[in-house]
Parts: structure tokens; sequence; C-alpha cells
């Protein structure tokens, strides 16, 4: 565990003396953001210009890979206050190309990707991330899917260019994030594109990022950051007109089952600090 997240945890959170660990904490990474992200956009120009012309990558691969390393980053200095405990999955689950479906509980679940051992993700999300300045221009560079402005017929476009190169193409099915741990209704985009392409869905829970930045708070704390990669889950297991809906639905159950498990985990690991 982070020194600093278990010192505030068990010394400082409900103190007065949180509240100026927190503004410190908030000032170091917010700048160390930004700072980041300035030294990202210095930087990119001369790594696109080399994938480009010496190994000849496409456009959408290099700006994912730039996008999957800056997050890395950002993780790395994020670190200080923040555990973020090794995510437990197996090679095989990304051994083929897949649609991944994430639990969304935070702003910062995006910059929690980078802990996937994949980078060649396209990301499949609504309209407003595209409305953030200098965000938007990678996204676009990236080849993402905007659910809200794309057509079906070009989104599964988008989606096969991305999967018949072995990369992946990943949805957070709730749309919104979830003001509770509990998740909420899933849309059906992503199983659908799963039926349509014959590809598996590979389900990722991620637990801790609504205590980093949970909806309606404008300041982040101390967290615990866990990850979790399920078996994919093979849409001809479903058949039938409605194949997408149970296969949803049956992702779904997995994913609830396995994050009460996680939040039991964490709530048992606090009361367990608690006694010392």
């Amino acid at each position: 565990m982070s020194s600093l997240h278990a010192y505030y945890t068990e010394r400082l959170k409900d103190r007065p003396a949180g509240v100026i660990f927190l503004g410190v904490m908030n000032f170091v990474l917010i700048s160390a953001l930004v700072l980041w992200t300035l030294g990202g956009l210095i930087l990119f120009p001369v790594a696109f210009i080399f994938l480009k012309f010496i190994p000849r990558r496409t456009t959408p691969w290099i700006t994912r890979l730039a996008i999957w390393v800056y997050g890395r980053v950002w993780q790395a200095f994020t670190r200080i206050f923040v555990t973020f405990e090794p995510v437990q999955y197996l090679p095989a689950q990304f051994s083929t190309p897949g649609i991944i479906v994430v639990n969304h509980r935070s702003f910062f679940d995006t910059y929690c990707m980078n802990m996937l051992p994949v980078y060649d993700v396209c990301f499949a999300v609504r309209d407003w991330p595209f409305k953030i300045p200098v965000y938007s221009i990678f996204m676009k560079m990236a080849a993402y899917i905007n659910i809200e402005k794309f057509s079906w017929e070009q989104s599964v476009a988008r989606s096969k260019q991305t999967l018949d190169k072995k990369g992946f193409v990943l949805f957070f099915p709730e749309g919104h994030r979830s003001r509770t741990r509990a998740m909420t209704r899933f849309y059906s985009g992503a199983f659908k594109m799963a039926v349509e392409t014959n590809t598996p869905i590979i389900p990722v829970c991620l637990t801790g990022t609504e205590d980093l930045l949970p909806p309606g708070r404008r300041y982040m704390a101390p967290a615990r950051i866990k990850m979790r990669v399920l078996n994919p889950v093979f849409p001809d297991e479903f058949t039938g007109e409605m194949g997408h809906q149970a296969l949803r639905k049956k992702v779904k159950e997995l994913m609830e089952d396995e994050l009460l498990s996680m939040d039991a985990d964490k709530n048992r690991h606090l009361q367990a600090k608690s006694l010392f």
C-alpha cells in the first residue's frame, strides 16, 4: 500500500489535518497532470513522425500507444497518493481481439485503462469527451467511436477495422458514472457489437476510483485502485434474435458478483486497519 495513502486513511481522514493533506495532494496531482500534458504535447510530434515513417505505423495505432503511455506516466506520479494493486488477469484473456466492457464509477476510469496489458484499444464513448479541448484532437486521431454521433453502421465499421488488426474495442456499457457502487443499467451497444462481429466480451471490474474522484465531488482523495479481468464470454453461446440481450444480462451478472466480492475485500481490509 502507498505509504501516504495508508497514512491518510489511518490517521488523517475526517480530521482537520486531513483537509490540509487533501489540499496538498490536489495541488501536486493537478500540477503534475498539467505539466505532463504539456510535456506530452511536445514529445508526441517527435514520436509520431518516427513511428509514422520508420516502422510505418498507422495514425490510430500511434495515437493509441501514446495515450496508453500518457496514462502510464500519470499513474506513476499518482502512486504518491494512490495505491494501484497489480492487475489480476491471464495472458490468454487477451490472446485474441475482444470487446472490453468496464464498470464506470469515476472520471478517472479512463485514465486507469493503461492498467490493461494492451494498448491498441478503440474507445467507444459518448459525445461530450470529444468536446474537451486538446483531448478531442487525440481522440479523433485515435479513431475512437462517438456512439452518439456515429450511425450503427459507422460504429461497426470502425470496430471491425480495429478487431481485424487484432486490437480491442472498449465500452463503458453503463454510459454514465454510477453515483453509488451499484452498477446502473447496461446499454446494448457493446453486446450487439459482439454478436455482429462474433467477438468475445472481456469483462473488466474496476474499484477504488470512486474514492479518488466520485461524481459530484470536486477534489481528489487517496484511494486503493484494483482491477480484475474476467474470462471472456463468447457471443456464439447466445443465439436467437435477442441473443445480445441474454449476453448483456450474463455479463452484467458476472461483473456484479465480482464487484461485490472486490468491495467486500476492500471493506474487510479497512476494518482490519481500523483495529490497529
